[in-house]
């Protein structure tokens, strides 16, 4: 254990990448609580909970509080919604486009070449997912304030058009997409809506009942028919833990691949992988508990306080600025020096921060910390900055969300990645 300890030892702290990389672990009080819960039940695998009572009553309990949460307040939305678990944000985007294409082949027979409408802003993983089911992403550029251009994406529907995609937030800019609007344009043209709420599904309501301007997004909205979001995110479960929601069980019937052609009977799985660890349903279950509605508005009015503190003192700092967001993300940019000369001299005082390349921009994923850290994050930010300003700094830090900044210490998958791919990533 000792070689295991001197590794930990070696990771970036809890603390300096609270903003970026070590996110979403909450307070040390609920991690504790969180990592004990879910050290309990480690050895399960979540596959067959259909064998173990106990299991699926952690399950339906959870699943039942997110369908809650996804209905915007209506108890007709909430009784009618379904939902499932998945490992990650990946997987439940991948759940929604799989059930899209296949409700398009039972009510669009005609589309041989299946394409989806989605503003600039769509996350990577939308991408993904799409090349893997031989879907065409056609993406709107954003508008000149970063907003979705909402008569853009209306004009790229044509006859091959089978869905559309918005966030909530989207990840590089923090803006809620015009999910109603986008939802209007489901309904006018008989396309299924999915809203990548990996992000803001377990958060955006706490800040709307604290009285934050959220933009309505989630299953109450006419014309969404399935959404994301991650459990392991702004819920605090251990990972990997997401959900993919549904607006009703008719969605959900072609979300499934129950399978019999083999030689032990049906086999059918929550979403698509198969083994997976029960351990971060215990632990989510544990907090859901144990917080309640309390804890969660709680732990978002610290949130919205410590994103408050950070644009306030961004305001104050010569050169810098931030961007406006629906939600807990924070963007930070500059107007008169290079913004990655920032990220490099905050990573020399050991802070993880992760960018945005068009426009450049720090990203920040605003979580619990405590006031002498986030004291302390704001007093190196100035000192970098002023730094810069003298010329004394001068060392880039990386904005994209991938890359090798030391070759000796980078994954071996990494490098043979790049030694494939080249440049130019294939298209």
């Amino acid at each position: 254990m000792s070689d295991v300890d001197a590794l930990k030892s070696a990771m970036t702290s809890k603390t300096r990448g609270r903003l970026a990389s070590t996110a979403f672990q909450g307070d040390d009080e609920s991690a504790g609580l969180i990592y004990a819960a879910a050290q309990k039940f480690m050895g399960w695998n979540g596959l067959f909970t259909f064998q173990e009572a106990a299991a699926a009553r952690m399950e339906n309990e959870v699943l039942d509080i997110c369908i809650g949460l996804a209905s915007g307040g209506c108890s007709e939305t909430a009784e009618r919604g379904r939902a499932n678990f998945t490992s990650g944000g990946t997987e439940s985007n991948f759940c929604g486009l799989f059930a899209m294409r296949s409700w398009a082949r039972a009510n669009k027979p005609h589309v041989s070449q299946p394409e989806i409408v989605a503003p600039y802003s769509t996350h990577s993983t939308i991408h993904k997912v799409a090349r893997y089911l031989d879907i065409k992403v056609v993406t709107i550029p954003e508008l000149d304030d970063l907003s979705a251009d909402i008569e853009g994406i209306a004009a790229a529907i044509g006859s091959s058009t089978i869905g559309i995609v918005g966030s909530a937030p989207n990840w590089p800019y923090g803006r809620v997409d015009p999910i109603e609007e986008m939802g209007q344009l489901a309904i006018k043209y008989d396309l299924w809506l999915h809203v990548d709420a990996c992000v803001g599904g377990y958060i955006l309501p706490f800040f709307r009942q604290l009285g934050e301007t959220v933009p309505n997004y989630d299953l109450s909205v006419q014309g969404v028919r399935s959404m994301s979001a991650d459990l392991h995110k702004y819920g605090y479960a251990p990972k990997p833990c997401s959900t993919v929601l549904w607006r009703s069980q008719a969605e959900q019937a072609y979300h499934y691949m129950p399978i019999t052609e083999w030689a032990c009977g049906l086999y059918l799985s929550q979403s698509f992988v198969g083994s997976r660890p029960l351990g971060p349903v215990a632990g989510i279950w544990a907090l859901m508990h144990h917080w309640g509605e309390p804890g969660y508005l709680a732990n978002a009015q610290r949130l919205l306080a410590i994103k408050s503190k950070i644009e306030a003192h961004c305001a104050k700092e010569s050169g810098l600025k931030t961007w406006r967001t629906d939600g807990p993300l924070l963007m930070i940019a500059a107007d008169d020096f290079d913004i990655q000369l920032v990220v490099g001299g905050m990573e020399a005082k050991g802070w993880r921060l992760l960018g945005v390349i068009t426009p450049p921009a720090i990203h920040l994923t605003i979580d619990s910390m405590s006031d002498d850290d986030l004291d302390q994050f704001l007093s190196d930010l100035s000192e970098v900055c002023e730094g810069i300003r003298s010329g004394s700094l001068n060392t880039e830090g990386l904005l994209t969300y991938g890359g090798v900044g030391d070759e000796g210490s980078a994954p071996k998958w990494l490098l043979s990645a790049i030694e494939i791919f080249g440049d130019h990533p294939h298209e």
